[in-house]
């Protein structure tokens, strides 16, 4: 879901739900079937997997249906590269860190990246699949934007390669942790992390959904003075409907990261305005220009101060931390249900 904030940074200087999405309309797909009992990992199946051609073969080789078509993974892989930063944060939490030998450079910056602490030894690829072959991977996992010719590329040096959704949506985001557990040969840890992932989402969700009148929230951000918003089936969105707030852009019928004007956030009315940039882009002299603008003095959320600058990459990226992005938002809207901090991090693999 590059058309979220994360392809505007990385225009600028890239996601997952949101992960969140539970405004996602129209017919999903079928839901994955996470066990009652997480202690008993042998009992559980991986059929209903999107990806995984033979749920019942545990063994090597194994076969993966990426949107690139169907890859044999000939041994268990323990030289992984993704070339995506939301897979990256995916696959530190499933293998131990020495496994992922190289990332991208968006990975190391703390502004963007949750893991950028885990990874500032890492060797640094780019989108050349050149300085990909050099690392000498066993597999290559990557996002639906990964350019084709660069997946032929890696493939005619014999390199695995797969290409994955990043769709957050509460059961997309279960799927994707489950599929790359099965390509990483992870299966126990991954069934593992994602009972942790769901119990988490399940303890917000079953205080913001009981909740009957719920805030009109915006997520709003400037980039050369261009004003964005995040409607229905976007990242930011599927945070504000995890936290029990109603998507004003969503309301507006925005579908996606959409331009808007001050005549469109007007119209939105807001009750509260989050915005989800980064410090280093402004995001403090945004919030102030809002209050600042007698045009909007009405709204809202202006007039009842109700403008947060958020952690950007909590609420942008493409993978489980942007339930982090949830859990501080829903700090913000019901400060009684939620008078602590959220626990700041997530398991890693041992």
């Amino acid at each position: 879901m590059l058309k979220s904030r994360m392809q505007i940074l990385t225009l600028g200087i890239v996601l997952a739900v949101g992960v969140l999405v539970a405004a996602c309309s129209g017919d999903g797909p079928p839901s994955v079937p996470v066990r009652e009992q997480p202690d008993q990992l042998a009992e559980r199946s991986l059929a209903g997997v999107r990806g995984i051609v033979d749920p019942n073969n545990s063994g090597w080789p194994r076969s993966v249906e990426g949107l690139n078509g169907m890859v044999s993974i000939p041994a268990k892989p323990e030289r992984i590269i993704t070339a995506s930063i939301g897979h990256d944060e995916i696959t530190l939490a499933l293998v131990p860190n020495e496994r992922l030998v190289a990332v991208g450079e968006v990975t190391k910056i703390l502004t963007y990246s949750n893991v950028s602490d885990l990874v500032q030894d890492k060797a640094v690829i780019t989108r050349d699949p050149e300085t990909i072959i050099a690392e000498a991977p066993d597999v290559v996992v990557t996002s639906p934007f990964y350019p084709a010719e660069g997946i032929d590329a890696l493939e005619r040096a014999g390199i695995a390669v797969i290409q994955t959704e990043l769709i957050q949506t509460p059961e997309s985001r279960i799927n994707a942790i489950l599929l790359m557990g099965y390509i990483f040969g992870e299966e126990e840890r991954a069934w593992e992390f994602a009972d942790e992932i769901q119990a988490r989402f399940d303890a917000l969700v079953s205080v913001t959904a009981a909740k009957e009148s719920k805030p009109r929230v915006l997520a709003l951000t400037q980039y050369s003075d261009t004003l964005w918003v995040a409607g229905a089936d976007s990242t930011e969105g599927g945070v504000i409907d995890a936290a029990g707030g109603i998507n004003a852009a969503a309301e507006a019928g925005i579908q996606g990261n959409q331009t808007t004007s001050l005549e469109g956030v007007i119209a939105m009315a807001p009750d509260v305005i989050v915005i989800a940039q980064p410090i280093e882009f402004g995001a403090e002299e945004f919030r102030q220009s809002l209050f600042d603008n007698q045009a909007l003095a009405e709204v809202p959320a202006i007039k009842n101060g109700a403008v947060h600058v958020v952690e950007s990459k909590h609420f942008t990226t493409l993978s489980f931390w942007n339930i982090r992005g949830a859990e501080d938002l829903a700090r913000i809207l019901w400060p009684d249900d939620f008078p602590d901090p959220p626990v700041a991090t997530f398991s890693l693999a041992e």
